[in-house]
């Protein structure tokens, strides 16, 4: 069903869940991000392209298109998440696109400022802002330092990073680069990036457009760091065991000049103790996924991303 005029629109949005936990297809991301679309303050019309594996079948919930009207919804014989982002800009027809991934909450002035962003500096391809968990427990602020600092520049400018989650692109550029095959969307997104500034293009980082990435427990961080921890060693030419303790030392000394740099923006006083124990602990939860690179997997076991 299509019920948008895209030579109306301004620009487009097209929103993948790349993570599935529940074993029967909820919508209840999809809803909540198209509430988010529909709330932005950009003041221009703009079209949202969901797309689905069509593995539960070929159709949606009715009441998607009440929340945002100017909805496309496009099912897929596509399984991964990247092919199926793909997949939507394929049907893109604005000079921009957004993609997003269904589990990031976008704050009200996102994609506006974002786009304005894109308008002030011709000169730059792609531009994304800040990730967060939220701010409510000391759990997610910690995390929120440790997994979504990293490309937090603390200031507008330009950046080495794109965020895969959430992220305005001229759309021209992003037809020319199509997500490489990976077993991860952790490792396509880093080739796909590679690429891109290989080629020329330039990507800036306004902190002003934030993002609430949804967060679980202790299985959500295991699946996590093995992710991250199979991307790691993949991106090594020998893919060696022997390998780990440099690649978890690397990772622990990244992660802690992210707590020394922004910790006082993202914590109270009182999470430092338990921001310390996470960044010991945790990146010891990407060793299967390292052990999963140098064994060849052909997909990460028991993984919710797709």
């Amino acid at each position: 069903m299509n019920t948008s005029n895209p030579s109306q629109s301004l620009l487009s949005v097209v929103v993948v869940s790349d993570y599935e936990a529940d074993e029967e297809k909820t919508w209840k991301d999809e809803r909540c991000i198209l509430e988010a679309l529909a709330s932005q303050d950009i003041g221009a019309p703009f079209d949202v392209i969901l797309v689905e594996n069509n593995s539960g079948g070929d159709s949606a919930p009715q009441e998607l298109y009440r929340i945002f009207p100017r909805l496309q919804i496009i099912f897929t014989d596509e399984s991964q998440s990247a092919k199926m982002k793909d997949e939507g800009v394929k049907r893109v027809q604005t000079e921009y696109v957004a993609v997003l991934e269904a589990d990031c909450l976008p704050n009200r002035e996102w994609l506006r400022t974002l786009h304005e962003a894109l308008l002030r500096n011709k000169d730059f391809s792609i531009v994304s802002g800040r990730t967060t968990y939220g701010d409510e427990t000391a759990y997610k602020r910690c995390l929120s330092v440790l997994d979504r600092s990293f490309d937090n520049l603390g200031r507008t400018g330009k950046t080495r990073h794109v965020s895969n989650n959430g992220a305005l692109y001229r759309c021209s550029v992003l037809k020319d680069f199509p997500y490489p095959e990976a077993v991860t969307p952790f490792l396509s997104s880093r080739m796909r990036i590679q690429a891109m500034r290989a080629s020329g293009h330039k990507f800036y980082f306004e902190p002003g457009a934030v993002m609430r990435h949804a967060i679980g427990g202790l299985n959500f961080i295991r699946d996590f760091r093995r992710n991250t921890g199979y991307a790691d060693m993949m991106e090594h030419p020998h893919k060696k065991s022997s390998r780990i303790p440099r690649l978890l030392w690397g990772r622990f000394k990244r992660e802690l000049s992210d707590c020394l740099r922004l910790g006082p923006v993202y914590l109270k006083w009182h999470d430092w103790p338990l921001l310390m124990l996470l960044l010991v602990i945790v990146p010891f939860f990407e060793i299967p996924g390292m052990l999963d690179a140098v064994r060849g997997e052909k997909s990460i076991p028991q993984s919710a991303y797709r």
